[in-house]
């Protein structure tokens, strides 16, 4: 099949990174590919796309998709009367960039996927922006969390029809919500092939020699998707009461990071000292070997963090918030690393010191990290996708 796979964006992120990984699968089952970019300024992971992708780019923000206001209607009796007009409106700029996309792709594809999951490619997939015979939208985190944002997602997955959700509790969800069973819904997991990344094993040497035993968290800082301060806490109290010997890395840079800094420095210096902030880093599996425990917060919902099966492709134990959806299904209840109660640094610094100080369990969870990784696999998840791609073909 030719199929297109549209992005709001391709700078370093879980989302971006899994879709580099998805398109490796989709040329291996012997389709097409193209890479649509809706947000042509963040395109630093685009060298990393395999050759035979063809990466295109059209300029289409979040901002004029009509379905994004779509919850105005919801707040009071102003709402009923705004949110028709800005929605009028906006599906005439939505006509003519519609136009001017297809001008630019005169070519049909098989399927269109809306990857990134918001409203700029999903906008582009439900209302035809390129023609294509079958449709898809991703899922990435929990559907109450996007109907909290806006109805207007809900109305899109609607024109879509195919849906991947990525754990179990997305999918029971998502079909709780189909009830004119206007939804195909798909659970899928994302694959990961971080692990054939090369590993620097005199660079692993240094990190460990100029940080000893440390803690890692890679994320971009971007509260309450992600909650650094949680772990400053937890790390805080990790090293005032506990009184351990450890230092805390956080890899990733993001709009939350001036203030996380804040936060970071206004703790004593005892343990300030021992918080260091390293931006983005392409080398990221060199960091991952060389750390003793990954460690991982949220508030809001989160997806299936590719972040937990990075650290599981290097056997690295983890101290993950129990953020709705994802971290659960990878680690069960707590059977391939320990879960901490959200936005709770005393719980989370507890699960910490018990991995720094039971190095029976410490060794298991390392482990045990090779049998979880097999469900996530590249290869397994070809299999599963070339049945759901199938599958829609059947369907539809």
């Amino acid at each position: 099949m030719k199929i297109a796979m549209i992005v709001d964006g391709l700078n370093i992120g879980g989302i971006e990174k899994v879709c580099i990984d998805y398109t490796k699968l989709l040329l291996q089952l012997g389709h097409q590919v193209t890479v649509i970019n809706l947000n042509p300024r963040k395109n630093s992971l685009q060298k990393d796309f395999p050759t035979e992708v063809k990466i295109k780019n059209f300029n289409f923000s979040r901002n004029l998709c009509g379905e994004r206001y779509a919850q105005l209607i919801k707040r009071g009796s102003s709402g009923k009367y705004i949110y028709p007009f800005i929605y009028t409106s906006l599906k005439f700029v939505e006509l003519e960039k519609k136009l001017e996309a297809h001008a630019k792709y005169k070519e049909n594809y098989d399927l269109a996927i809306a990857f990134s999951g918001h409203f700029n490619d999903l906008t582009f997939v439900a209302d035809n922006f390129l023609k294509a015979q079958y449709k898809l939208a991703w899922m990435h985190g929990a559907l109450y969390g996007y109907l909290l944002i806006s109805d207007g997602y809900y109305n899109l997955y609607k024109k879509i029809k195919n849906l991947v959700c990525l754990v179990d509790d997305a999918q029971d969800e998502a079909l709780v919500y189909n009830h004119d069973k206007c939804l195909n819904i798909y659970k899928l997991y994302n694959p990961t092939s971080i692990s054939s990344k090369v590993v620097n094993e005199k660079k692993v040497q240094e990190l460990k020699d100029k940080y000893g035993k440390f803690l890692i968290m890679v994320s971009r800082f971007e509260y309450p998707h992600k909650d650094h301060y949680t772990v400053c806490r937890a790390f805080e109290i990790l090293r005032s009461k506990f009184k351990e010997p450890v230092n805390l890395l956080f890899i990733g840079d993001g709009p939350e990071e001036k203030r996380v800094r804040e936060f970071a420095n206004s703790l004593p210096k005892s343990v300030s000292e021992h918080i260091y902030f390293l931006g983005k880093k392409d080398d990221v599996q060199n960091y991952y070997k060389a750390a003793y425990i990954m460690v991982h917060a949220s508030v809001a919902g989160e997806g299936l963090p590719t972040v937990q099966l990075e650290a599981l492709s290097y056997g690295l134990p983890q101290v993950i918030t129990d953020s709705k959806v994802g971290p659960r299904e990878i680690l069960g209840d707590n059977k391939y690393g320990l879960l901490a109660e959200v936005k709770n640094p005393d719980d989370m610094a507890n699960k910490m010191k018990e991995l720094l100080d039971n190095q029976s369990l410490y060794k298991y969870y390392r482990n045990v990290s090779a049998e979880r990784m097999k469900d996530f696999l590249p290869n397994t998840i070809k299999v599963k996708l070339d049945s759901i791609l199938n599958e829609i073909v059947k369907k539809n």
